[in-house]
């Protein structure tokens, strides 16, 4: 070895940028991770729920919903539920921010009613299970959903897959499946001003609607509102625009607390009083 020459090591030379690299997106998928916990336990405290891991504990009649045709499927976030006491009855609630797989594939669809409306890419949902069973009918308030706006360039340009599908030139919303029992056109029953419904017939409706629900979605006035009724399901939600920050996310908890109580008070529950304290025991 001659003066001045270096020492070489045996073996690949190492690129310390990969292990930067590495680190640097551990770092942020665990601050990510951090910021989405401190964000859902500040929703259950401003809600009064409890954090939750997933969706599993909801009945599968959640997938045969509207909302879930429109969105095909998604990744929630920030899920809370309790067990609430709405008078003489209890019920199960459960609050999430859905975000749709059409979003993740840079895409969006709308509900092929008259007139149609679409949803955004991240909605804020609440979920009541109550003792009740009926056939899936839809209401929805006049608001921006019903606009059909596509995404902005700042949303698109933003957007991975956004870029790539306007770069294919594939199309960037589509119609989405109709759940089964709902007809295209609106139902002709006696609504608010500005609410529409959709359903396979207007008779246990209309019923529902004079029975008291129709002064509740007065008082439930958010413009874009989407309210679904199927099996024992209340689905609240608005169309197009999610809910930011713990307050609002509670506010609309109360909300849809107000709609489901507003359902309860219109119909007779399933189960006579009495019936689930034995079957418990």
């Amino acid at each position: 070895m001659t003066r001045g020459s270096r020492t070489r090591c045996y073996g690949p030379a190492v690129s310390w940028y990969l292990f930067g690299g590495i680190a640097t997106a551990l770092a942020l998928f665990a601050g990510r991770g951090i910021w989405r916990r401190k964000d859902q336990e500040a929703a259950a405290n401003a809600s009064g729920l409890i954090p939750v891991r997933d969706l599993t504990h909801i009945p599968e009649a959640l997938q045969r919903s509207a909302l879930w045709m429109l969105a095909d499927g998604g990744f929630e976030q920030r899920v809370v539920h309790g067990v609430v006491s709405r008078g003489a009855e209890d019920v199960d609630v459960t609050a999430f921010d859905l975000e749709t797989l059409r979003e993740r594939r840079g895409e969006w669809a709308f509900l092929p009613v008259e007139p149609p409306f679409r949803i955004g890419g991240v909605v804020s949902v609440v979920v009541g299970e109550i003792d009740r069973c009926f056939p899936h009918y839809l209401l929805k308030r006049i608001g921006r959903g019903d606009e059909m706006v596509d995404d902005n360039l700042i949303e698109r340009t933003g957007h991975i897959a956004k870029l790539a599908r306007d770069g294919l030139g594939l199309a960037r919303s589509y119609a989405a499946e109709m759940p089964p029992p709902l007809a295209p056109e609106a139902l002709k029953v006696a609504l608010p001003v500005d609410w529409r419904a959709y359903g396979p017939s207007p008779g246990p409706l209309a019923e529902l609607l004079a029975n008291g629900l129709g002064s509740t979605l007065e008082r439930a006035g958010r413009r874009d509102l989407v309210v679904e009724l199927l099996d024992g399901l209340v689905i609240v939600y608005p169309a197009a625009r999610d809910v930011v920050g713990a307050d609002a996310f509670a506010d609309l908890t109360e909300m849809a607390l107000v709609v489901i109580d507003g359902v309860l008070a219109s119909s007779p529950r399933l189960s006579p009083r009495g019936v689930e304290a034995k079957q418990a025991d």
